[in-house]
């Protein structure tokens, strides 16, 4: 869209505004505008392009699609055109025609004995043309290019006539064997011919217009090696004329051959083979060779390059087949070629010439590079176990890597090999026999293979086990000691040895006793001396123990006792002690003598001597006797006869052992006469006899315990029980299969009553572990996993469980132990075969079954069961998920899919952990059914034929699928319906031909049915194809249609219908039929689309609402076309006048005018003059005007005729009335008169007529005396008003009278009156104040100032106080100046008070009367420059001060019309845009506050383009409304209305101007 934008000029726009827009609209046309360029004499076109047939006859005029000449921009001239060179041979002349504004160049061919047109000679002529115009120097040139047409006055001629091809037999049908080529000088229609076989000819086709000829059918080598063809080329021309003559015969030999045409190729699968193979094949090569016979036969496959040492051969597979294996001839080098050898590979077949294949290289690896060598995975293994080590303890496990299936492992027979065995399958190597029966530290084995020549070292090293007892020195120690002898007094040296090493050796001693023993023994040196005294009396006297000699090994210490005698010597240590002392009693005076009395006992516990008893005291008398030895006390004298009455007897008796004195005992005898009674002696008991008893009875425990121990000494020190198993050893146990190794399976338990050595048990397994999955810690019992188990190997072990213990003899029990190997899902399922394969028919019905797979899984249960399924996303098959089953699930279709490679899954059912699975893949191979017919590729066919195409010429090539093989696969067509033979097809290859010629005017259409069937046995299957067979017509347009007239004129009225007759065309053809029927069209001129032609009558007619003042007249191009299959046509040029009907309102210069005129001018004076013009020719003299609207008080007048205004008598008063809106009308003359109205708005200057205002004459003012500090401050401001504007308006003060001694001057601007000095009380000033505006000439006025002074108030205690804390007014910009805007109120009111504004007074806009503090208007106010004061109003007592903010806001006044960006659009539009489309946005401001503006169309120079469009009101976005049509109407002008919208309702026009544009 191209929008021009024009400026905004002239002076302020008016409250509202009103733009013009003019619409251009575009029409997209083919033809550009003729005449374009600068205006003047010129040609159309610089160029024109014109055509002539050669062989015209004289006076024949050339025709061009373009009208050749000048337009006439004056219709006086007199053109003539004259050819100025190009025509050096004189064949053309120029000649000039005037039609209407136009005078046409017409160029002929001349008269006469001029000569002939040959475009085979020239056929192009370049004309410059001049055109000049007599009587005048204007001249113009252009050029004319004349291309002369061909007609058909030549014949094809073949080149070279003879041709010779070589094909092969097994060339593919429809393949291009050869060309012939003919030419032919005419060009284009005429020029065109046919190739065709003289003969009929079934094997080959030729192509009509390339003369390619391709192979049509089989040919056989057998039957025909030479064909001998006859082309012939016709013109086509020849039938256009009647005339069948053949113009030109070639000659084509076809040579069949049967070419080795294919090389052999080699395809070669690589093979490692088996180290074992006697015969190892490397490769198995494969050639093969697509050539028939002979050709493809193989001669022989060679090894050309790569084997310098002749070590390989190929030797053929099979007598007929070509399959060969490269072996070997004798030992390869393969040390030499450690990377293998690169064999090149050659092969020939038989044929003639032979050929040979492409060299093929084969890499033959090296079997031994990829081949791991067997070794022991170790050369030397070193190990050590204990000593203590029994049979069947693990020694070490020896394995060979990689290990062979078959392997076995050996012991080198050795004197230490006896000691050990190996289990052949797994390399355990256990102790065979105990390893302490002989010392010896290390043990060598040596373990080889089956064959032996692989060999490894076992070194044992036997770790000291503590297995000697100390030794000592003497079989038993034997000594006497007396009991006398001191505590710690060494008695008796023990020594032992031990022949272990280290701490095994290391000897400690001690005593080994269950009782205290008043020995002890030095640990280390083996001395035993006296803890405690010894006592005979109260000890043992012999002590028997045993010294116990212990080593410091592990995990036992050896011990060895040896039995220690001591013996205790007596010694009398002890006085005898007396069984009873303090013994009395009484006897009688008659006691016998010899008697009784009684008797001591004393108790010697020494015994070694007898004791003796004696009276040492009390026994002088002798009347009593002591028996020595016996202790009885005797009455030795009679006491009758002593003369005793009463007596009393104290003896003290002693007792000795020889040695040693017991202490006295007494015995008191008493002296009774009369009969005493026998138990008359008592005693004190001294316990001595229990005493000695219970001493003897410890010393006889003693002696018993002592005893005891000797019982015990064997039962310490002898093996004397063998080990058991523990009651909870199981008879079975299960274990997984999958068990790690290492794994604790069970901890056997064992004792032992034994102490030590005797007691500790060893472990181990002795027999059963056949595959050395187990093994026992000979420690602690605990059962592991040596190996890995496989169930599926062995499920079942029973393990010979001996338990040892250390003693002497070594004693061991045994017990079997069952170990179930349970299932552990650790093998995939496997299937039976690596791969499957099977052949069905395709026509296998649903659930057939074609192959069952099987698989099977080795583990138990749920884990061994297996499970099918077909991994392939297929539909066709299916598998029964238990038996594996493969049916068919689907209908089968070899020709869509001849195979399916499935894959199979077989997977077990485990029910923990991790399923596993194994796949397989199974190949299904589908065998043909002959169940496909032959389809048609198309279905159908449609071809078109031209009616004179030559006898057996190829119309279709049939093509059909039939994916079947074999003879279901071949395919033969046949014709249903050959239309009296005038078509054939070739039985294998579907050529349909020609077999007799076609005529279009007898009949355009053939509906051919084909068959094709195949050969399928035993039913053979077809199908059936249509070709539609259109016959397409030659052309045989001789004669091309002309009219009488190469132009025409004619006329029609503006506004006329569409539809109106404006004139008819007729034109003749000498053609017959469609041929001589004719068409016309208008193709060209500026009136396409304007106008419409009937196509059979010529009749032309409007289509369209034409327009004079747009477009006065129109020329066509009008063509006359023929039916003709080459159609031919003749143009004429028609030229129509749109006659002019009063259509249009008179338009005037501008849309809207804004003029201006001074106030109080004076009569006649010219404001404006409107000009119009309107664009209808017969009445643009015929204008008026009137002004129609806004001059009711009439200080306007226009002049009717020529739309001058201008002022009249009443006088313009600016003050009363600023602009004047005048609504203008201009009409026609016509005879139905048209309007339009325009807007003028005559803004009315300004007059300096007002003077300065005073509101009041006289002011007076009382002031508080000054003193000098405040001289200079503000006094009084008097300020005036003027009604003018601009510098009218501007207003200077000054003081004229009563400052004669210049204590005050006054602001200029302001007015504000200010003093110079002091004042005091009781004076006295008037001053004058004048007031002067700028304007010319100057006006003035005058006031009066009386200033009274009086004394300064006295200082009030109360301090002055706002009413309000700040004051918000209001003013609108349009209030007046001296208007009271608001009051500023002060407590307390009752004293003298001046009120001044001391900030924010922008511009001194505002003043406060000085002693009432009412603010006021002092100058006009405008709201766009300022609508915000915040002034500071001060006042004061004359002592006190106080200060208030005071708020005014100016409001907008609706004083400012909206402005239009711009005030004329100009748009381009193309007429295809659719309905509410967006033309272009209207964009208008106005300076007021809170404006709203309204966008209307106001009006329109023509009422139809107000139905063309819409504006948005709120956005002022343009619209179209309805279709657009530049021919209809190329311009429309538009007076688009901004309406403001506040509380006064104002609205203005502007106008703009838009003008159109055309657009090619």
């Amino acid at each position: 869209m191209d929008i021009i934008m024009g400026l905004c000029v002239g002076t302020r726009p008016p409250p509202s505004c009103l733009v013009l827009l003019l619409l251009k609209l575009l029409v997209t046309v083919s033809q550009g505008l003729p005449g374009t360029g600068p205006l003047g004499f010129h040609f159309t076109h610089s160029i024109y392009n014109a055509t002539v047939y050669e062989n015209s006859a004289a006076r024949t005029y050339v025709s061009s699609q373009s009208r050749m000449g000048i337009t006439l921009i004056d219709l006086s001239w007199d053109i003539k055109y004259r050819i100025v060179s190009g025509d050096e041979e004189g064949f053309f002349k120029a000649e000039e025609v005037i039609i209407a504004d136009f005078c046409f160049l017409r160029i002929r061919t001349k008269g006469g004995n001029s000569a002939i047109l040959n475009r085979e000679i020239q056929d192009n002529y370049l004309l410059i043309v001049k055109g000049s115009v007599r009587g005048e120097d204007l001249e113009a040139w252009t050029k004319v290019n004349i291309q002369v047409l061909d007609m058909n006055d030549l014949r094809p001629l073949f080149s070279p006539t003879t041709y010779s091809v070589t094909i092969a037999e097994s060339t593919p049908l429809r393949t291009s064997v050869a060309q012939v080529t003919a030419t032919d000088a005419d060009i284009g229609s005429n020029g065109e011919f046919y190739y065709y076989f003289k003969n009929k000819v079934d094997l080959f086709s030729v192509h009509p217009t390339s003369g390619v000829i391709s192979l049509s059918g089989r040919l056989n080598y057998d039957e025909k090696n030479r064909y001998d063809l006859e082309i012939l080329a016709v013109d086509r021309g020849m039938k256009l004329y009647g005339n069948n003559g053949v113009s030109s015969t070639a000659k084509l030999y076809v040579h069949i051959e049967r070419i080795n045409e294919h090389a052999p190729t080699i395809q070669v699968v690589t093979h490692v083979p088996y180290s074992l193979d006697k015969e190892p094949t490397y490769a198995v090569v494969t050639v093969d060779d697509q050539d028939e016979g002979a050709n493809g036969e193989i001669e022989s496959v060679s090894i050309v390059a790569g084997d310098p040492l002749d070590q390989f051969f190929l030797a053929r597979e099979g007598k007929w087949m070509n399959e060969y294996k490269i072996q070997e001839r004798k030992q390869v080098d393969w040390e030499s070629f450690a990377y293998g050898y690169n064999l090149t590979l050659q092969a020939k077949d038989k044929g003639s010439p032979q050929k040979f294949s492409a060299l093929k290289i084969v890499h033959i690896t090296n079997p031994r590079r990829d081949t791991v060598p067997v070794r022991f995975e170790k050369e030397l293994y070193d190990v050590s176990i204990s000593e203590f080590s029994p049979p069947g303890v693990v020694v070490a496990i020896v394995k060979l890597n990689p290990e062979p299936i078959d392997v076995e492992y050996k012991l080198s027979p050795s004197e230490d090999a006896e000691y050990f065995k190996i289990n052949p399958r797994s390399g355990l190597i256990v102790t065979a026999q105990p390893l302490n029966t002989i010392k010896k530290e290390i043990y060598k084995l040596e373990v080889t293979n089956k064959e032996g020549d692989l060999k490894a070292q076992v070194t044992i090293s036997i770790e000291d086990a503590n297995d000697h007892t100390p030794e000592f020195q003497q079989p038993l120690y034997d000594t006497f000691v007396n009991e006398s002898v001191p505590v710690g007094t060494s008695i008796l040296t023990v020594s032992a040895s031990d022949k272990d090493k280290g701490e095994n050796g290391y000897i400690t001693y001690s005593i080994a006793s269950l009782n205290m023993l008043p020995f002890a023994i030095n640990q280390f040196t083996g001395v035993i001396s006296t803890t405690e005294e010894l006592d005979f009396e109260s000890s043992p006297e012999t002590y028997r123990f045993i010294v116990r000699a212990s080593d410091w090994g592990s995990p036992y210490r050896h011990e060895s006792e040896v039995n220690v005698t001591i013996r205790i010597g007596n010694v009398n240590d002890n006085s005898p002690l007396f069984e009873k002392v303090a013994c009395q009693g009484v006897i009688s005076y008659d006691f016998p003598v010899g008697g009784h009395i009684t008797a001591v006992s004393a108790i010697d516990i020494d015994e070694l001597e007898l004791v003796k008893y004696k009276i040492i005291s009390g026994n002088d008398l002798g009347f009593f006797y002591l028996n020595p030895d016996s202790g009885v006390l005797q009455l030795k004298k009679s006491l009758m006869n002593s003369g005793i009455k009463n007596g009393n007897f104290a003896l003290r008796i002693t007792a000795t052992d020889g040695e040693n004195f017991a202490d006295p005992m007494a015995i008191n005898i008493s002296v009774l006469h009369g009969k005493v009674s026998s138990k008359s002696f008592s005693c004190r008991e001294t316990r001595v006899a229990q005493k000695l008893a219970e001493k003897l009875l410890i010393k006889a425990k003693a002696n018993g315990r002592l005893n005891l121990e000797d019982g015990f000494l064997d039962f310490y020190s002898i093996n004397r029980q063998g080990p058991h198993f523990d009651k909870s050893f199981p008879s079975d146990v299960a274990v997984k299969e999958d068990l790690p190794v290492g794994a604790n399976i069970l901890k056997i338990k064992a004792y032992d009553a034994d102490s030590g050595f005797n007691g500790k048990v060893l472990f181990t397994i002795s027999d059963g572990n056949t595959d050395s999955c187990f093994n026992i810690d000979m420690e602690t019992g605990q059962l592991k996993v040596l190996m890995p188990m496989d169930r599926e190997h062995t499920d079942l072990y029973l393990l010979n469980i001996t338990i040892y213990d250390l003693g002497n003899p070594q004693k061991s029990s045994w017990r079997l132990l069952t170990i179930n190997v349970e299932d552990a899902n650790d093998n995939s399922p496997i299937f039976l075969q690596d791969s499957y394969s099977v052949n069905i028919l395709e026509s296998s019905s649903i659930g057939t079954e074609i192959i069952q797979v099987e698989a099977r899984d080795k583990d138990l249960g749920s884990n061994g069961e297996v499970t099918y399924s077909v991994l392939t996303d297929t539909h066709q098959f299916a598998i029964n998920s238990s038996t594996g089953i493969i049916y068919v699930a689907d209908q089968l279709d070899r020709e869509s899919k001849a195979n399916y490679s499935l894959k199979i899954e077989a997977r077990d059912k485990a029910e923990s952990g991790q399923q596993l699975f194994s796949v397989v893949t199974l190949k299904v191979f589908l065998d043909d059914v002959n169940d496909c017919s032959p389809s048609f590729i198309p279905s159908s066919y449609s071809v078109k034929v031209l009616e004179d195409l030559p006898v057996g010429t190829v119309i279709a090539w049939l093509e059909t699928h039939d994916p079947d093989l074999g003879l279901g696969g071949q395919v033969r067509y046949s014709l249903v319906n050959d239309y009296n033979g005038r078509f054939e097809i070739d039985k294998a290859s579907g050529a349909i031909r020609l077999s007799k010629e076609l005529d279009y005017e007898k009949q355009q259409f053939y509906n051919l049915t084909v068959r094709a069937k195949d050969k399928g046995r035993p039913v053979s299957l077809s199908s059936v194809s249509f070709v539609e067979v259109e016959v397409v017509d030659v052309n045989e347009n001789l004669h091309t249609p002309y009219f009488p007239d190469f132009a025409v004129v004619g006329s029609v009225k503006e506004n006329s219908r569409i539809g109106t007759s404006v004139l008819q065309v007729t034109a003749r053809d000498e053609d017959s039929g469609r041929d001589g029927e004719i068409q016309y069209s208008i193709r060209d001129g500026s009136g396409l689309g304007r106008f419409n032609i009937d196509d059979e009558s010529g009749v032309i007619t409007a289509a369209d609402i034409l327009d004079r003042e747009t477009t006065g007249s129109y020329w066509l191009t009008v063509y006359a076309t023929d039916r003709g299959v080459v159609p031919l046509y003749a143009t004429i040029e028609v030229y129509i006048e749109v006659e002019d009907v009063n259509d249009n309102a008179p338009l005037t210069s501008e849309p809207i005018y804004y003029p201006v005129v001074m106030e109080n001018s004076p009569k006649d004076v010219s404001v404006i003059q409107i000009q119009a013009e309107d664009p209808d020719s017969s009445s643009n003299d015929k204008l008026t005007y009137r002004i129609t609207s806004g001059n009711p008080q009439n200080f306007f007048a226009i002049n009717i005729k020529t739309g001058l205004i201008t002022t009249t008598s009443r006088k313009l008063d600016r003050e009363q009335q600023a602009e004047h809106f005048l609504e203008v009308t201009v009409t026609d003359g016509g005879s139905s008169p048209k309007q339009s109205t325009i807007w003028v708005v005559v803004q009315v200057l300004d007059e300096n007529d007002n003077k300065p205002q005073f509101p009041e004459k006289v002011y007076q003012i009382k002031l508080p005396e000054r003193d000098r500090k405040k001289r200079g401050e503000p006094i009084y401001r008097a300020f005036a008003y003027d009604r003018d504007e601009g510098p009218n308006a501007e207003i200077s003060y000054s003081i004229v009278d009563g400052n004669d001694d210049g204590k005050f001057f006054i602001d200029p601007k302001t007015g504000m009156v200010s003093s110079r000095k002091q004042f005091t009380a009781g004076s006295y000033d008037i001053l004058t104040i004048k007031a002067v505006d700028n304007g010319r000439p100057q006006k003035s006025s005058t006031a009066r100032l009386h200033i009274e002074w009086i004394k300064k108030p006295p200082p009030s205690p109360i301090p002055l106080t706002f009413d309000e804390p700040f004051y918000n007014f209001t003013v609108m910009e349009s209030d007046r100046v001296t208007e009271i805007v608001g009051v500023v109120s002060v407590q307390p009111a009752n004293t003298p008070l001046w009120f001044d504004i001391v900030g924010g007074n922008f511009d001194s806009s505002f003043d406060a009367e000085k002693g009432v503090g009412t603010i006021v208007i002092a100058k006009p106010l405008d709201a766009e420059q300022r609508s915000i004061y915040n002034m500071s109003v001060e006042v004061t007592d004359g002592t006190n001060v106080a200060v208030t903010q005071v708020f005014i806001k100016v409001l907008d006044n609706n004083d400012n019309g909206p402005e239009f960006s711009q005030p004329h659009y100009d748009v381009t539009i193309s007429e295809d845009v659719l309905p509410d489309t967006e033309i272009l946005q209207i964009e208008a401001t106005d300076r007021d506050e809170k404006h709203k503006l309204s966008y209307t169309v106001h009006s329109s120079i023509d009422s139809i383009s107000m139905r063309k469009f819409r504006i948005d009101p709120s956005t002022g976005v343009l619209y179209t409304a309805e279709r657009l049509d530049h021919e209809a109407q190329d311009k429309h002008i538009l007076n688009v209305m901004g309406t403001l919208e506040t509380h006064l309702r104002l609205s203005q026009s502007w106008a703009s101007s838009l003008f159109p544009k055309n657009q090619t």
